[in-house]
């Protein structure tokens, strides 16, 4: 990450940029940074965003080939197309050849004036085409150069980095947060940044014109009975039973809790399930498991009932419920997916049996 903030403090940047890892969030931040400093807004006209099966290889050369009108430069930015994830194609489209990739090939012969951006979830580090972007692969030939490559990969923020990322985030919005209460805040709601910054926007909102964030704003805002009716619909859903979820859900509507808090809780405890259930009888005493799942300690009592209800899941199926939490995240973010409509999406897909 350190490459590619000096780029953005000298304001010159590799034209070819993969931005993978586990954090989801910074790849997604990083991601609309590049484009904001390497276009001009709302000029659509020179700058192409391709999704998941939308990206090909045609798209790009068409849209790359042509010079920039009444601009710099030509911006592409891919999300999510799998061609860094595989160690061996399935077909002609995800396999390397050292002379023969079309995708290589083609960002060798684009023009000067086109970028492209890479931001993806899945990659793979024995994938080939990763291997080239980071520069661990020789080929015969020099097009493009590794100097026109940058890869960046974001992991997830542990310990200290994490409480001065808590603390930079408030400052953004001319707020404050104490210590105890940065310290705090990751043990109630884990360290995806999405979740941490969910929770820092209404934490911002809740302290209004104070300026700074106290443990007691964490305990108004993170956690209480949102926490607690929370887990009784995780309890239900993984019963299967649509009615008493659906009923808890309600209620808590009609009580009017905070959708926000709903969601993050939701996601919250479908990740703490999913992180438990691969020491399903591993006999480690369920506090230590607790803690190194990163459970908050009000709720670390709960802990025996949440690997219960791990057990009624497969693992695969609690990977994609907590995959599809973020992509329902994200779309809040980025298309403006309302919150509403994103937490009940998430809510038939966990009661959806397979």
């Amino acid at each position: 990450m350190y490459q590619l903030d000096k780029q953005f403090q000298v304001n010159r940047f590799s034209r070819f940029q993969l931005l993978c890892g586990e954090e989801v969030y910074l790849i997604n931040y990083y991601a609309q940074a590049l484009k904001k400093q390497l276009t001009n807004d709302g000029d659509d006209m020179n700058c192409l965003v391709l999704t998941g099966e939308e990206a090909d290889i045609e798209s790009i050369a068409e849209f790359g080939m042509l010079a920039p009108f009444m601009a710099e430069r030509r911006v592409v930015i891919i999300h999510d197309s799998g061609w860094f994830k595989y160690t061996s194609g399935k077909d002609d489209s995800t396999r390397f050849k050292a002379e023969g990739d079309r995708l290589i090939e083609l960002l060798g012969n684009l023009p000067n004036t086109t970028n492209v951006i890479f931001a993806e979830r899945d990659t793979n580090p024995k994938n080939n085409r990763y291997m080239f972007f980071a520069g661990k692969m020789e080929v015969k030939f020099h097009k493009p150069s590794k100097s026109e490559l940058l890869t960046t990969v974001f992991k997830k923020k542990q310990g200290n980095e994490l409480i001065e990322w808590i603390a930079g985030y408030c400052a953004l919005y001319g707020k404050r947060i104490s210590k105890k209460a940065a310290h705090m805040l990751p043990e109630r709601v884990g360290n995806d940044l999405y979740m941490v910054s969910s929770e820092l926007d209404k934490l911002i909102g809740y302290i209004g014109d104070r300026d700074g964030v106290t443990e007691n704003d964490i305990d108004a805002v993170c956690g209480g009975i949102v926490t607690t009716q929370v887990y009784e619909m995780v309890d239900a859903a993984s019963h299967g039973n649509t009615e008493r979820t659906m009923s808890l859900y309600r209620d808590l509507l009609y009580n009017k809790e905070s959708i926000d808090k709903i969601m993050s809780n939701l996601g919250l405890q479908f990740n703490t399930i999913f992180k438990l259930k691969p020491y399903e009888g591993s006999g480690i005493p369920i506090d230590t498991l607790a803690a190194n799942v990163g459970m908050h300690p009000k709720l670390r009592w709960k802990a025996g009932d949440f690997m219960r209800i791990a057990r009624r899941f497969e693992y695969g199926r609690l990977q994609d419920l907590v995959e599809y939490w973020t992509d329902l995240s994200e779309q809040t973010m980025t298309i403006g997916l309302d919150k509403q409509v994103a937490t009940e999406l998430f809510l038939i897909q966990a009661l959806t049996k397979r």
